[in-house]
């Protein structure tokens, strides 16, 4: 799967691949967050929907469950939504699926001198492992490998402004994608002791959004703050003042928005 992001004169690339065929591929994120954005932010609140679009989605290969009871964690596939076998990931143990060693079986004889790689792990391509320091941290493997751009990065999140579970985190993450072809990794972090957490193969668990390094060495370095009204620039505070006060001539109108479609027909029009 391969998308194109970026400038108009050399235009970015995103690839992904993924170890299992039968693992649903990353889709565009949407502006309406799958149907849970609130309709008027969905309407009236281009900030919100941009990020809600940003990126694409990645989804776990399988429905499956955690539980954390504060000492270790287990997992267990779902059958009609129900855990169907617990089984521990103490000690960084790592869980695999057993039917994702018939892929690897069945991958033409050039590939089989490498696949001394998933050796490790039964000759299966690995699932989860929980750090065994932490064990309420687990990294999902998803199977999803990516390739970008040079120059260009994926940063992996939780799905914006998708309703928190409040019993877990995905933690955010920026990978090399421009050099780097390992797994895209999935990090969640369990917050409630005792609970059943609960994912499926065709929810989000994250999104994936790609980033110029440019921007990254940018916010390494200081910003410039302006401290109080009588420090900002005559040009800044005269957009400041234009903005306002459209917005205050027409409360509630979505001013932002129909500022945003004008300057994008001038751009198209350009």
């Amino acid at each position: 799967m391969t998308a194109v992001i970026g400038s108009e004169s050399a235009p970015p690339t995103v690839e992904f691949f993924l170890l299992n065929p039968d693992v649903r591929p990353p889709e565009p994120a949407t502006r309406d967050v799958r149907g849970s954005l609130p309709a008027r932010a969905a309407r009236l609140c281009p900030p919100v929907t941009a990020a809600s679009s940003f990126g694409w989605y990645v989804f776990p290969p399988v429905d499956f469950a955690l539980r954390w009871d504060g000492q270790g964690t287990e997992w267990s596939l779902l059958a009609e939504n129900e855990p169907t076998r617990w089984r521990s990931l103490a000690g960084g143990k790592d869980a695999l699926l057993a039917h994702t060693r018939g892929v690897l079986d069945e991958l033409p004889g050039r590939y089989q001198p490498d696949l001394d790689i998933f050796d490790y792990v039964e000759r299966t391509i690995p699932f989860m492992d929980a750090d065994p320091r932490a064990c309420n941290h687990i990294e999902l493997i998803t199977g999803l490998v990516a390739r970008t751009s040079p120059g260009w990065y994926l940063l992996t999140r939780e799905v914006p402004n998708w309703p928190r579970a409040g019993d877990h985190q995905i933690l955010d993450g920026i990978v090399e994608t421009d050099w780097y072809r390992g797994y895209v990794p999935t990090m969640i972090r369990l917050t409630q002791q005792h609970r059943v957490v609960r994912f499926y193969r065709d929810q989000p668990v994250m999104v994936v959004q790609p980033i110029p390094r440019l921007a990254l060495d940018t916010a390494r370095r200081a910003a410039v703050n302006h401290r109080g009204i009588d420090t900002f620039p005559d040009d800044a505070w005269s957009q400041f003042v234009t903005a306002r006060r459209r917005r205050q001539g027409s409360p509630g109108t979505g001013t932002y928005a129909s500022e945003q479609r004008s300057r994008a027909k001038s751009r198209a029009a350009r």
